[in-house]
């Protein structure tokens, strides 16, 4: 995702998990730090340089480029030429969706239709953003960067752009940086084992029935979490149909994708779930998107409050087990979810440090309120959120 509003990171993405041998803290907690990659080293060569790149509208995927971006660079882009979509000819800022466009499923759904749209990296969590004939954006994640236009499956795109992208430093240094990962002394004064091991390990549903695992921790305020979620591209969904009924039809009068379709309630520490957040295509929405529900744990953590959640995938419908209606499914391996969940915040800059901590007797193996399996390593991720 890009930001102009983030601070920059001068480390490369990828993870490593530091162990108990290494930092001398408890076994149990495992700190992800940054490690150097090698297109750190290309990133450096294309800095304050011009790169002239031609896209195909046709290409079906996104076109790596092949200009690597390290988290904090500043990148202008100039693009020219036009494009044919149905009977329109556009420009790379495209054009604003009509009502036939509701019923297509675009790459970016918040970007016109035809638009030049990119994003960093080929991760699944990779936030996309609209680039259009001039654009300046802040990266807040490194990778190679991608291209390509916003066109549907349903009414493809022919044509050329033009595009030049011009890489620059932002200047900052790691020392300067409150978003780069922070070291493992900082993460253990806010993280007690002790703390981590009160927090319930199941939600449950409406009867008490046990459910899905909770499988994630944030560490900061309300306002943060909306923030970094926010930025990491996920959407608070509605909190109820009469909500829902009025936001979609004011989508629906604007040609705008409505995907904050209310999710089912589930309950811990005796209520439901404080917020609610989706990432989705409006297309899929109905028996597809990535999805948590998190509540303030009440408990702080050097004056910061603690939020636990669960964050799983649903990937179709089955039956509930419960009543015999339809209900949705969820992917059954839950580490992944977690997992994209921790790409996406960190891909957008909002985590400030990050740790898996293994609970005492860690749930392995389950079956949610509904009926459905699921497994997982027992790990919990812990975010700290700048």
């Amino acid at each position: 995702m890009l930001a102009s509003a983030l601070l920059p990171v001068r480390v490369a993405a990828t993870q490593q998990i530091r162990t108990a041998a290494q930092t001398g803290i408890p076994s149990r907690i495992q700190i992800l730090a940054p490690a150097a990659t090698p297109a750190a080293t290309a990133a450096l060569s294309h800095r304050n340089t011009h790169s002239k790149l031609t896209i195909d509208a046709a290409a079906a995927d996104w076109t790596d480029t092949g200009v690597p971006v390290l988290a904090g660079d500043a990148l202008t882009f100039e693009a020219s030429g036009s494009i044919q979509l149905g009977d329109h000819t556009l420009s790379p800022d495209g054009a604003t969706r009509g009502w036939r466009d509701m019923l297509r499923r675009f790459p970016v759904d918040t970007a016109n239709a035809g638009a030049l749209v990119g994003r960093i990296g080929s991760r699944a969590a990779a936030v996309p953003f609209t680039v259009g004939a001039q654009s300046t954006l802040t990266a807040t994640e490194s990778g190679n960067l991608f291209l390509r236009v916003n066109a549907s499956n349903e009414l493809p795109a022919v044509g050329q752009l033009r595009v030049q992208v011009r890489v620059t430093a932002a200047g900052a240094t790691p020392a300067e940086t409150p978003n780069t990962l922070r070291t493992p002394a900082n993460l253990l004064s806010t993280l007690s084992p002790a703390t981590m091991d009160a927090l319930p390990r199941r939600v449950a549903d409406r009867d008490g029935e046990p459910g899905d695992a909770t499988n994630f921790a944030l560490l900061g305020t309300e306002q943060q979490v909306r923030t970094a979620l926010a930025n990491a591209g996920w959407l608070e969904v509605d909190a109820n149909a009469p909500a829902a009924l009025v936001h979609g039809l004011l989508n629906t009068l604007q040609h705008k994708p409505y995907v904050e379709v209310p999710m089912s309630t589930l309950y811990l520490f005796g209520r439901p779930q404080d917020l609610g957040f989706a990432r989705a295509s409006a297309i899929t929405v109905a028996t597809e998107r990535h999805h948590l529900r998190c509540w303030n744990s009440g408990v702080t953590v050097g004056g910061v409050p603690l939020w636990i959640g669960a964050a799983t995938h649903d990937v179709g419908l089955e039956r509930d087990q419960r009543n015999g209606q339809v209900t949705h499914r969820i992917a059954p391996e839950i580490d992944q979810e977690r997992d994209f969940l921790r790409d996406s915040l960190q891909g957008s800059g909002g985590v400030a440090a990050a740790a898996y901590f293994t609970p005492l007797n860690p749930v392995h193996q389950a079956r949610t309120a509904t009926g459905g399996s699921f497994t997982t390593d027992g790990r919990m991720l812990v975010v700290q959120l700048r």
